[in-house]
């Protein structure tokens, strides 16, 4: 596959950033960059690639092709004719009709999930696993409000269960923690599916408000209006969905250990839609949004929301 990246940097330039398991490449919008007349590109990257999927996508002007064949379009435009002919020569087989119909992964809750909400002391070990979350500052509330849940049996035993749901209310992942205190090589155990083709908690989302993008779901459920990327970077979806549905600003909250990464995202989402509706937001040092909610409690979480702010160009 070198030699396929190789065709579209021939005439796109330097990659931005590169995803050689996944296919995916960002480069410079040509279209953008000729806007400014910054002809040699305008740093930003937002042109994406996914040369697997034959897919392609500029997050700031939306130039989009995802039928069949439609990458070809781009080489077309912005490549010559022996950047086609190699592109068709290179590239592997885009089956959409198989992708379009492939069956998806059914996410059901585990074996023996129990909301915690609904336990009484007669419940075995829901005692450890309420204890687990209480200290951690964690409330009935927030229990009832999250359906967070527990396991005693099966693949996810002795683990809190944190479930997502779609906008429809179905359920689409979850978050699996162990709450006992013997040590556990495996802390957190999630479903088989794809964790970026969902937005966690989706009926949740408040689009007309300010929404907050944490790291885990351990400070979702502590932050208001948030959207946990379950990682440190954004998935294509969530980027779309934030662009095509945020009326608000966007925050970028990540752990204090991760200010880079937090930035990176912050000029990531600062474009198109979203150009000057996007903030940044950073616990103290040693810190992520749930410990200071830990600490702090409710009022924490407000003072630390408060100090958002916009980057400099």
């Amino acid at each position: 596959m070198n030699y396929l990246t190789s065709i579209f940097e021939s005439f796109l330039g330097d990659p931005r950033k590169h995803n050689e398991e996944t296919g995916q490449i960002a480069f410079d919008c040509p279209a953008c960059s000729a806007d400014k007349g910054l002809y040699q590109g305008d740093g930003k990257g937002n042109l994406e690639i996914n040369y697997n999927k034959g897919v392609y996508k500029c997050w700031v002007c939306y130039e989009t092709n995802r039928m069949s064949g439609q990458l070809e379009h781009l080489v077309k435009k912005y490549g010559t004719k022996t950047h086609l002919r190699e592109y068709n020569l290179f590239k592997p087989e885009y089956n959409y009709k198989e992708n379009l119909n492939q069956e998806k992964i059914v996410v059901r809750l585990p074996e023996g999930y129990k909301k915690l909400s609904e336990c009484t002391s007669k419940d075995y070990k829901s005692d450890l696993a309420k204890k687990y979350l209480y200290d951690r500052n964690i409330t009935d509330d927030i229990i009832k409000e999250f359906d967070i849940g527990y396991t005693i049996t099966g693949d996810f035993k002795d683990r809190i269960i944190i479930p997502s749901y779609d906008a429809d209310g179905n359920i689409n992942y979850f978050i699996a923690r162990w709450f006992l205190k013997k040590k556990t090589k495996v802390k957190y155990l999630n479903p088989h599916a794809e964790k970026y083709e969902i937005i966690f908690n989706e009926n949740k989302i408040n689009w007309d408000a300010t929404i907050y993008l944490v790291e885990g779901v351990t400070d979702h459920i502590v932050v208001p209006n948030s959207i946990p990327l379950l990682g440190k970077f954004i998935s294509d979806k969530l980027k779309s969905f934030l662009h095509e549905k945020a009326k608000a600003f966007v925050v970028v909250l990540l752990d204090s250990d991760a200010y880079e990464d937090a930035v990176r995202l912050y000029w990531e989402l600062n474009t198109g839609d979203l150009k000057n509706r996007v903030k940044i937001c950073v616990p103290p040092e040693g810190h992520d949004p749930s410990s200071v909610f830990q600490y702090l409690g409710p009022s924490g979480i407000i003072k630390l929301l408060r100090n958002s702010n916009q980057l400099k160009e």
